[in-house]
């Protein structure tokens, strides 16, 4: 059997088109592998971060009392103020941090729960954290689409607002 130029040349495209198919599925295992790494990788970070928050609220029992104390006060001096929102944002950074990690698509919410998360912190009335958003503290420090977010889950769990 004697074989032309035509079929060489078919011959060849379907040994390229072959070679494309096992390209592409090796490409798809990869981008897979990739996004489980992420994945890990920001489930890591985002558990590093909150853990590091909490550690900071156990370190120092002096200052987490002063912290507490200072949220009572009607008038904070500028320091208070300061320190009163720098506590704060601690822990709103972490939430915002999942809320863009979910966003994204980077993490899974059976990880953060973040709802769940938020309804703990601004669900009772006299929570701290939900004293600071009822007297717009947190408006100009938040990205406004979690800001969005956060409003909607307080208005949908039918919490009172003040």
């Amino acid at each position: 059997m004697e074989l032309s130029i035509q079929d060489l040349g078919a011959i060849g495209e379907m040994i390229g088109a072959i070679a494309v198919v096992i390209t592409l599925m090796y490409l798809a295992s990869q981008i897979n592998q990739n996004t489980v790494a992420v994945k890990a990788s920001a489930m890591q970070s985002l558990a590093v971060a909150t853990s590091e928050v909490w550690r900071n609220a156990c370190l120092d029992f002096d200052r987490t009392e002063k912290f507490f104390e200072i949220a009572k006060k009607e008038n904070k001096t500028p320091a208070e103020r300061q320190f009163h929102l720098g506590w704060i944002m601690q822990t709103m950074r972490a939430q915002e941090n999942m809320f863009f990690h979910l966003k994204l698509g980077t993490v899974d919410d059976e990880f953060v729960q973040l709802e769940s998360r938020l309804t703990a912190l601004f669900g009772p009335i006299n929570s701290v954290y939900r004293q600071a958003w009822d007297r717009g503290e947190l408006k100009n420090f938040l990205a406004d689409d979690f800001r969005e977010y956060l409003a909607g889950i307080i208005k949908s769990a039918q919490l009172p607002q003040s």
